[in-house]
């Protein structure tokens, strides 16, 4: 369901589910970058938690267009503003989403809680090399290649394709295939987050030290790899729960739903009673 509205900073808000007097504001921010918050709808589609839940495009986004070339730079600056303008915010953030809260410290006095689905928190481009080498996934090299000679939305869309078998398992392959298909994926933003990330040597900066944090993996999640989280001694904390899901993808909601809306139910069960305070 499209229920659009847009905040002074044209970030685009799809509130999908919404309660009266709701306590909670859940704001789920998709992956790519550049991929359209639609690809999180099996998601919400799987959970069920008390409060509101918006879908949120930051300019450029998926089918939230705007003139290219579009300084990417800006969603850095947009974010923590909008994060301040909403009451009781819950975080969720699937793969590039889930990157972004860990480049901001200023959460730990903003935040209720927050889940970081299928990311990573640092450079992942060597663990995920490493890990399609042992597990004998195809070679990308020519599709990546044919995208960097050649920049575009066809050529990005292709080599996306040919990324399949990174991004789920075997079995469910062509059901993700298809989900993701349907998806707009921005190419510039993708392009932007790839050079981005290396320029400023992504890691974390934010370790939640009280917020409630839920990092959830994927077994065969090739794109980002759990063992990331795993092997990152930062996040043992007595308020961050770390699980992998054993049989999972990138979007474990695809093979494994009831185990997502069982670590979700969990996760707000163990939110605290109170406000968050600004």
């Amino acid at each position: 369901m499209q229920n659009y509205a847009f905040t002074q900073d044209n970030i685009r808000l799809n509130r999908v589910v919404h309660t009266e007097d709701a306590e909670l504001n859940w704001l789920f921010f998709p992956g790519g970058p550049g991929g359209d918050s639609s690809i999180l709808n099996g998601l919400i589609e799987a959970i069920d938690v008390p409060g509101n839940i918006t879908l949120v495009d930051l300019p450029g986004n998926g089918t939230h267009a705007v003139e290219q070339p579009y300084d990417y730079d800006q969603w850095l600056e947009l974010f923590i503003p909008f994060i301040k303008s909403v009451k009781n915010p819950v975080f969720v953030g699937h793969s590039f989403g889930g990157m972004l809260p860990l480049l901001f410290s200023e959460l730990e006095d903003l935040l209720v809680g927050c889940v970081i689905m299928n990311t990573t928190p640092g450079l992942w481009l060597e663990e995920a090399a490493r890990l399609a080498m042992e597990n004998k996934l195809p070679d990308l090299t020519e599709d990546m290649a044919a995208f960097n000679a050649n920049p575009s939305q066809e050529t990005f869309e292709q080599a996306i394709q040919a990324c399949m078998p990174y991004y789920f398992p075997k079995e469910t392959l062509a059901k993700g295939a298809e989900i993701l298909g349907k998806v707009h994926i921005v190419y510039q933003a993708a392009v932007w987050w790839q050079h981005k990330a290396i320029e400023m040597n992504y890691n974390a900066q934010w370790i939640p030290q009280s917020v409630e944090t839920l990092i959830i993996g994927g077994e065969y999640d090739y794109i980002t790899p759990y063992s990331m989280f795993a092997k990152d001694e930062r996040f043992e904390r007595e308020n961050i729960t770390k699980t992998c899901i054993t049989g999972a993808g990138h979007a474990p909601w695809v093979e494994k739903p009831e185990r997502v809306k069982a670590l979700f139910s969990e996760f707000a069960a163990n939110l605290p009673q109170r406000t968050a305070s600004f």
